[in-house]
């Protein structure tokens, strides 16, 4: 059941993938000395910044391996391992459409309020993600860029019978490093806010499926299949 549905998930992906800042994990917090792992996927679709001279758009698109810590029974760390590309607009009047590197990410999630009652409750998180792609060489010239993108996140999700949705707010800074043969240069957005909506749903026991987009500083969403253990 696990594996069918992160297929189903994979094709949606490569479906839609037109269509991100770092994902914010959804709801579901493992529990002291609980383990969380799981496959997801993460699409940038446009986000905005700006160098010296230049503007640029830029795109990303992620999958990641999952793993995340219940440190305390409200404290969770997160982490991924995995692969991501990026294409840069406009860079010079260039694109630079960068092959397939390694990524990889971290970040913490804390359960500020639930109400077992009513079946609500807040998560406030902080996430980082960074992307390493490949060299790439344009007119004789090499470069070499980084992705760093970070996040701080508030979630409100209230439980019913098809699911848990959810709605946020975040807070999101992205910086893209470039080094060429003439040396470094940075582009980089402001602290931009953005809004999350989600849905985490237990499809089999333990076993979760979320779907995330997010909005107006970027355009993007994620999906993601986990395993409580």
């Amino acid at each position: 059941m696990f594996f069918l549905i992160f297929k189903t998930v994979l094709f949606f992906f490569f479906l839609v993938n037109s269509v991100s800042a770092a994902p914010t994990c959804g709801t579901i917090v493992p529990g002291r000395n609980k383990f969380q792992w799981g496959l997801a996927i993460n699409s940038i679709q446009k986000y905005r910044m700006k160098g010296a001279v230049n503007k640029i758009d830029f795109k990303s698109n992620q999958a990641f391996l999952t793993l995340a810590y219940g440190i305390l029974n409200k404290l969770v760390l997160d982490g991924k391992l995995g692969i991501g590309s990026i294409k840069n607009d406009y860079v010079n009047n260039n694109d630079f459409d960068y092959d397939t590197g390694w990524g990889g990410g971290y970040g913490l999630r804390f359960k500020l309020y639930e109400n077992e009652n009513q079946k609500t409750k807040i998560i406030l998180g902080a996430h980082h993600i960074s992307i390493h792609p490949p060299d790439e060489e344009l007119n004789s010239v090499e470069y070499k860029t980084i992705l760093d993108d970070n996040q701080f996140d508030a979630l409100f999700s209230k439980d019913y019978d098809f699911g848990t949705p959810y709605v946020g707010l975040k807070l999101s800074r992205s910086r893209l490093l470039r080094r060429d043969n003439n040396g470094n240069s940075s582009f980089h957005s402001p602290w931009k806010i953005g809004v999350v909506f989600g849905y985490d749903r237990e499809v089999s026991q333990n076993t979760f499926l979320n779907l995330e987009m997010r909005f107006i500083d970027e355009i993007s969403f994620s999906l993601g299949l986990s395993r409580l253990f």
